[in-house]
């Protein structure tokens, strides 16, 4: 299934969304003339009534005393570049992880908020199975996590999305 970031000629970038949700806005009249897409994973932007009524002729008149145009809602955005981490609102906190890592590297809370559930997993079952006798092994690695992760060579969360300061 296809999928397009949109914008609506506010200097930002929403989505990605599908044909069909992309009509509805159209339908709500949240989209304009200037509303442009770009396909998921292509660089070229493109308007989108041209993606939205292909094969369909014009597209239909905007509802009676339609509303101003607002942008898509904020929540369902996705971020693919850095610059947007301190807006994204699923972005994951660089402070709070790299104190996870350094406080409780042993078991392994850190890869747990982030998302890297294996790497916690491993490092719990290190600290657990061993009765403690290796905590020190899980907690040299969280540290060197945590440490990582506050100098900012950890960029993003298990999902991609940037971390935030």
């Amino acid at each position: 299934m296809k999928r397009y970031w949109l914008s609506v000629g506010d200097g930002q970038t929403y989505g990605p969304y599908t044909v069909e949700e992309l009509r509805a806005m159209s339908a709500q009249g949240r989209l304009n003339g200037s509303s442009m897409v770009c396909e998921e994973g292509a660089q070229q932007w493109t308007a989108a009534s041209a993606v939205l009524f292909a094969g369909e002729g014009a597209p239909p008149p905007p509802p009676p005393n339609a509303p101003p145009v607002q942008p898509p809602p904020f929540a369902q955005a996705a971020y693919p570049s850095g610059s947007m981490a301190a807006q994204n609102p699923n972005a994951k906190s660089r402070i709070a992880a790299g104190l996870f890592g350094i406080l409780l590297g042993s078991l392994g809370v850190h890869n747990f908020y982030l998302g890297y559930i294996g790497k916690g997993v491993a490092q719990l079952l290190i600290t657990v199975l061993s009765c403690g006798w290796l905590w020190i092994v899980s907690w040299i690695w969280g540290l060197i996590e945590g440490i990582m992760i506050l100098s900012g060579s950890t960029k993003t969360d298990a999902n991609g999305v940037p971390l935030r300061d």
